[in-house]
């Protein structure tokens, strides 16, 4: 066969795999849309499904008690402090921001945050940053239960401190959310 036509064949060949659907390299890219970051409505209704991270907001809002002092917000429960939420346009809580009274060392932070997310999740990485610490996690309820709006059951804890510089002794602030795709560390300290 001559050497133009196996180039041809080739090309052909790359052309056509290229094509085909369920080759792609990102899965989750295809089958997650953006699911909004909204404010999250009052007075809805339980559903069944997850209590904390990624629950109806009527459900979450059901287990939940109002911070007195911020009435926006929630108490975390575990320790003193409060919890700030926002939604995805269906109404699922897709981020929440957890903001203990006293610094937490790391590893009461990382209780406080695996306590919100589904019991089957589990740790896809975990990094250091010199201004924060990242952890992602996957969870097949999360995913069932959020259907397009996280297809691959994601979720990213975020440790933040007080300053520019994280301290695992001192962590301040608490991040949960599912804005990278599975796998990537892509947020900023």
């Amino acid at each position: 066969m001559p050497p133009t036509v196996r180039l041809l064949i080739a090309a052909i060949c790359l052309a056509m795999a290229a094509c085909t659907p369920g080759l792609s390299s990102s899965p989750s890219a295809a089958s997650t849309h953006d699911p909004g970051n909204v404010e999250c409505p009052s007075g809805k209704a339980d559903r069944a499904g997850l209590l904390n991270f990624g629950a109806y907001i009527g459900t979450w809002q059901t287990n939940r008690s109002h911070d007195s002092a911020l009435s926006s917000n929630y108490l975390i429960g575990i320790v003193p402090g409060y919890v700030a939420v926002r939604c995805s346009n269906d109404g699922f809580v897709v981020q929440e921001e957890i903001h203990p009274l006293f610094q937490s060392p790391a590893g009461q932070a990382l209780r406080i945050a695996l306590t919100d997310i589904p019991d089957d999740s589990n740790k896809v990485y975990d990094h250091a940053h010199a201004g924060c610490r990242v952890f992602q996690y996957r969870s097949s309820k999360l995913a069932h239960q959020l259907g397009a709006d996280d297809a691959d059951g994601r979720v990213n804890i975020v440790f933040e401190g007080d300053g520019g510089t994280y301290n695992p002794a001192a962590v301040r602030v608490i991040l949960m959310d599912l804005y990278d795709r599975l796998g990537a560390d892509t947020r900023g300290c």
